[in-house]
């Protein structure tokens, strides 16, 4: 039997009747479930045109399913599918890839897909396919971005989604949402130890956070951002979060819709501070007060010491770094400080990737009043060749301990 995830990119449901002999959210489409007096407010999920969707679908049979794309009573397209896998001996399971790109037969439609094998068929609930780009630049679209690869960490199954067979995707799924995130959701945690005189900050962290509020939406996509933001990795517009607390639904009036709002916090702080109590070996390394390091953005892949001092100026202090950089399109990422405080061991931007494979290392003497001081100078291999919106990221460095 056929079956499709709730975490699909889009739902899909088995209609075993119309109407059902006992209709529930799973049995019934959205615009067709009656609730007594309850007014029914017509749902269409939106995606972006172009976008290239990916869907996944379960079954414990190897027979061929064949996807098809509607609008109204016409037929788009019947799409072949790109990848299947299967696993086990006596209970198998296997799982079937497609993937459909939105172009021009979709734009401006209202459409909806078939997934058939042998008898049985899951209908999907419709999606709307025109040109999000106002809004996400508006930001009353968000692009939800989700995996569970790493399973074992987030002690969740891999019930009905193989994400190890989504590796065109990078190993995710992705849909849109409506849903605006202007309220903060910061959390900022310090412990403090207390003497006669003073107190002493022995560690703190801040980490910024959300609450992402969504605009009118049905019941079976409260339970969808439930279900996927409790996975490994849970993405909103490029940024990773861990879910605290439960979703929160609220109906809106007398109507089938609801409001639901969830408190996201970024998975990496970005300030954190950690006392050393006087212990000789942790204390930061301040070279003379004339020594300097700079950080910003330059366009030469071996940037030398007069475009290195163009970028923003700090003390020298062997200590993790944080830098907002505003992307510009030519340019590379750049960081240059004395030689004697180690290698960078880590450089990751705000949303969790490591980007440290993705600098040279040089070196070159600078000069500083009289004395000559050897510079390690990162610098990206690459220049930027794409500027995302938004058009600035925070990039964490560490250097050798």
């Amino acid at each position: 039997m056929i079956a499709s995830s709730i975490a699909n990119s889009v739902t899909f449901k088995k209609l075993e009747s119309y109407p059902a002999e006992f209709p529930n959210m799973w049995n019934t489409l959205h615009l067709n479930r009656k609730h007594s007096n309850n007014l029914i407010i017509p749902y269409y999920q939106k995606f972006n045109k172009d976008h290239v969707l990916y869907l996944q679908f379960m079954s414990d049979t190897d027979a061929n399913i064949t996807l098809k794309s509607f609008s109204g009573l016409s037929e788009i397209e019947s799409i072949t599918n790109a990848y299947n896998t299967s696993y086990g001996t006596t209970d198998n399971r296997y799982y079937t890839n497609f993937v459909v790109t939105l172009d021009s037969s979709y734009y401006d439609k209202i459409v909806y897909f078939t997934a058939t094998q042998g008898a049985n068929v899951l209908t999907s609930e419709p999606i709307n396919v025109y040109d999000l780009t106002q809004e996400i630049l508006k930001g009353t679209i968000k692009n939800i971005k989700y995996t569970n690869l790493d399973r074992i960490q987030s002690d969740l199954d891999n019930r009905f989604i193989d994400w190890s067979a989504l590796t065109s995707t990078g190993n995710y799924l992705d849909c849109f949402i409506d849903a605006l995130d202007i309220d903060l959701n910061d959390s900022d945690k310090s412990e403090v130890l207390e003497g006669s005189q003073s107190l002493t900050i022995l560690s703190a962290s801040y980490f910024t956070g959300k609450t992402l509020k969504t605009n009118q939406i049905p019941d079976y996509i409260i339970s969808k951002l439930g279900i996927i933001s409790n996975f490994d990795i849970f993405m909103v517009n490029g940024i990773q979060y861990i879910k605290q607390g439960e979703i929160e639904a609220e109906r809106l009036g007398n109507s089938t819709m609801y409001q639901a709002s969830i408190k996201l916090t970024q998975k990496n702080a970005i300030g954190i501070n950690v006392d050393n109590l006087g212990t000789a070996e942790s204390q930061p390394i301040i070279p003379d007060s004339a020594t300097k390091m700079y950080i910003g953005l330059v366009t030469s892949a071996a940037p030398n010491e007069t475009e290195v001092k163009l970028m923003t100026e700090l003390e020298a202090v062997k200590q993790t770094t944080i830098h907002n950089y505003e992307i510009e399109l030519g340019t590379r990422n750049c960081f240059a400080y004395p030689a004697s405080f180690g290698n960078l061991t880590s450089a990751y931007i705000i949303q969790g990737f490591e980007l440290l494979g993705a600098y040279a290392k040089t070196t070159a003497y600078f000069t500083f009043g009289n004395n000559e001081v050897l510079m390690n100078i990162y610098t990206f291999i690459s220049p930027i060749t794409f500027v995302p919106y938004p058009s600035s990221t925070y990039i964490t460095y560490k250097l050798t301990s």
